[in-house]
């Protein structure tokens, strides 16, 4: 990102002082010779919530800055519908298709049948029994996520705590994280889980809302000390059926980041004391340069993951509360930069388009 600012920021002082600016790379022939705009599908199975509209805007933009049409569909977890979109964006015959959050086994077939069509494909936290030539596997970094998330809440507790899990099988980053969490109980022995609970639906904190209500009536004031939550989704519910029980003296530790959960994060006397994450928008943004990459003909890796950044209440309270995750990198030293398959005639894509805005 800030290699690409620099660059469009010298070619402007070059072009306003009149000087003859440097040639751009050129375009590879695959995309200077396509008939028509590139068309690509973005396909998300989680619900609609902040973080993924921040992740589909990510590739969204970054897919109109290179002249590219995007467009995004979202299937609320439901399977039926994950598979029909598929199906249709391979019967659209869309050049290329980003994939996210489909879980096994669904998700292999899928993969198979979108290469197989000649479709130019990059996934994110979607499993893949056996690698796809052409085919890119982007995921969290999410042993680190967890490991992060967990050394806070075990320091802030001296290594002796109750605690709640909040957590699901059956998806991939779940289950890299769940792997990480066994570990750490294993290391501290004082640290006992006293329930846990998950579930993808269509209203994930509304849902994780009801089932916390509950196992706070279970357990009465001095009996938990925090919450542990694998997906910021659920940490939301959590986070709200605190404040309605009036139990915020238990500590919310969360994986994931969203606009919504730093105003929670901030708020006064709020429980939420960490999120550990990687910025969505900036995974969306990768993934659409790994698929322009492709049509490019460019080489690709098999597989990629997004290194996490931790994120405190303290830091949040000491900026404005205003800025939003998307500018959090503003404030937050090294948050979001990710300059990562940026290719040099991306610069040229993007001079065109922002002439042709004139």
């Amino acid at each position: 990102m800030i290699f690409r600012s620099l660059l469009l920021a010298l070619l402007g002082l070059w072009a306003h002082l009149g000087s003859a600016a440097p040639a751009l790379p050129p375009v590879p022939q695959a995309i200077a010779q396509h008939n028509g705009p590139i068309r690509v599908a973005v396909i998300r199975s989680l619900a609609t919530d902040d973080n993924t509209l921040q992740f589909v805007a990510g590739a969204v933009r970054e897919g109109e800055r290179l002249g590219f049409r995007v467009s995004t569909y979202y299937s609320n977890g439901d399977d039926a519908r994950f598979q029909d979109l598929v199906e249709k964006a391979i019967q659209d015959n869309y050049d290329g298709i980003i994939l996210s959050h489909r879980n096994a086994p669904l998700a292999s077939h899928l993969v198979k049948r979108i290469a197989a069509a000649g479709i130019r494909l990059s996934v994110f936290e979607t499993p893949v029994d056996v690698p796809v030539a052409g085919v890119t596997l982007t995921s969290q970094d999410d042993k680190s996520l967890a490991t992060l998330s967990l050394a806070q809440l075990s320091h802030d507790f001296n290594g002796q705590a109750n605690i709640v899990k909040l957590w699901v099988s059956g998806y991939p980053a779940m289950e890299r994280r769940q792997i990480v969490y066994e570990q750490w109980l294993r290391d501290h022995p004082r640290i006992h889980e006293r329930a846990s609970t998950g579930a993808v639906s269509a209203d994930v904190p509304g849902d994780t809302e009801r089932r916390m209500t509950e196992i706070l009536a279970r357990h009465p004031k001095g009996t938990l000390d925090a919450i542990w939550g694998s997906w910021d989704a659920f940490s939301r519910g959590a986070y709200t059926a605190l404040i309605k029980c009036g139990r915020t003296e238990i500590k919310l530790y969360s994986i994931d980041v969203s606009d919504q959960d730093l105003q929670l994060m901030r708020a006064k006397d709020s429980p939420w004391v960490q999120t550990v994450a990687v910025n969505p928008a900036t995974i969306g943004a990768v993934n659409m340069r790994l698929i322009a990459k492709k049509l490019a003909g460019e080489p690709t890796p098999l597989t990629y993951q997004f290194k996490a950044a931790a994120l405190s209440q303290q830091q949040l309270r000491n900026i404005p509360a205003e800025v939003p995750v998307s500018r959090l990198g503003l404030t937050v030293p090294g948050w979001g930069d990710n300059n990562d398959f940026i290719s040099p005639w991306f610069a040229t894509l993007e001079a065109q388009q922002a002439k042709a805005r004139q």
